[in-house]
C-alpha cells in the first residue's frame, strides 16, 4: 500500500480531535513516548513534531510499511524509531504510552494493560482508546478481529484495582459515530458472512488499521472542514455515556 492510499476514517478523526485536547495539555518536549499499534503513524508524527522522542511498535507489517512511507521526508523523522521486537523495550522508560483501538484486539486484555503500565516511569501517562458498549457489537467488530467492546465500569474498575490516578474517561463520537458505526457494520456484512471459528483474528486485526474501502464516503467525510461541527458537538457529551468509543487517561503513581 502506498502512503496516499490510506484515508483516515471519520471515526478516527473524531477520536483524534478528542485526543488532541489531552495532548495539548501535556509537556511533550524531550519526553519519551511509546505507541502500540500506531497504524498509519499520525500520532508518531505529532509527538515528534512537538519535540518528543517517539518509539512505535506494531505487529502489522502493512502498518509499519505505510507509516514509514508517510514519515519518509518528514521534518522531525529523526525523533521517531520503530521497535521490531517487543523485547527491545525497557520497563519504566517512557513518560507516555499510547494505544488507540488496540486493546479490543487482544484476548488477554487485562494482562496487556498491566504490561503497558510496566513501560511507564512513575508519574507517566497511559492513554488508550477502545470501542464502547457490547450492545453496539456488529459486523465491523467481527471484520476487525475484535474480542469485545468495553463498558465504562470495566475501565473504572481497572483504574481503582491498580491504584492509578484517573485523569479522564471520555465517551466520544456522539452523535455522528452512532450513525457511522451502523453504516460500517452494514458495509462489512457480506465480507464476514463466511467467517467461522477458523478465521484468524490476528490477521484481521493486522489489516483493520490500514484496509480502506468505500472511498467516496471516506473522502467526503474524512476532513476537518466536514467534521468541524461534530468536533464541537461531541465535546459537550464527553462525560455522558452516549458515544461509541472511550478515551481513558491514567497516570502511574509516583513511587
Amino acid at each position: 500500500m502506498k502512503k496516499n492510499d490510506w484515508i483516515p476514517m471519520p471515526r478516527f478523526l473524531l477520536r483524534k480531535n478528542a485526543l488532541m485536547k489531552i495532548f495539548k495539555q501535556m509537556e511533550l518536549t524531550s519526553s519519551n513516548c511509546l505507541e502500540f499499534g500506531f497504524g498509519a503513524g499520525d500520532y508518531l508524527k505529532y509527538f515528534a513534531s512537538k519535540g518528543a522522542n517517539v518509539t512505535g511498535f506494531d505487529f502489522s507489517k502493512a502498518a509499519v510499511e505505510i507509516a514509514k512511507q508517510r514519515i519518509d521526508g518528514f521534518e522531525y523523522s529523526k525523533n521517531i524509531s520503530f521497535a521490531e521486537n517487543i523485547d527491545e523495550l525497557k520497563e519504566e522508560s517512557f513518560d507516555i504510552v499510547l494505544a488507540c483501538e488496540v486493546l479490543e484486539h487482544i484476548e488477554n486484555d487485562i494482562e496487556t494493560l498491566d504490561h503497558w503500565m510496566s513501560y511507564l516511569k512513575p508519574g507517566g501517562s497511559l492513554i488508550i482508546s477502545v470501542p464502547a458498549h457490547m450492545s453496539k457489537w456488529n459486523e465491523s467488530d467481527v471484520w476487525a478481529g475484535h474480542y469485545k467492546r468495553y463498558e465504562k465500569n470495566e475501565l473504572l474498575d481497572y483504574s481503582k484495582s491498580r491504584n492509578l490516578e484517573l485523569k479522564s474517561l471520555w465517551n466520544y463520537g456522539f452523535p455522528l459515530s452512532l450513525v457511522l458505526d451502523k453504516l460500517l457494520g452494514a458495509s462489512k456484512k457480506a465480507e464476514v458472512a463466511n467467517f467461522d471459528e477458523s478465521t484468524d483474528k490476528a490477521e484481521l486485526s493486522k489489516n483493520s488499521g490500514v484496509d480502506r474501502k468505500n472511498r467516496f464516503i471516506y473522502r467526503l467525510l474524512s476532513n476537518d472542514l466536514a467534521l468541524f461541527p461534530f468536533y464541537f458537538f461531541q465535546r459537550m457529551f464527553f462525560n455522558f455515556d452516549l458515544g461509541s468509543g472511550y478515551i481513558l487517561h491514567l497516570k502511574k503513581n509516583e513511587k
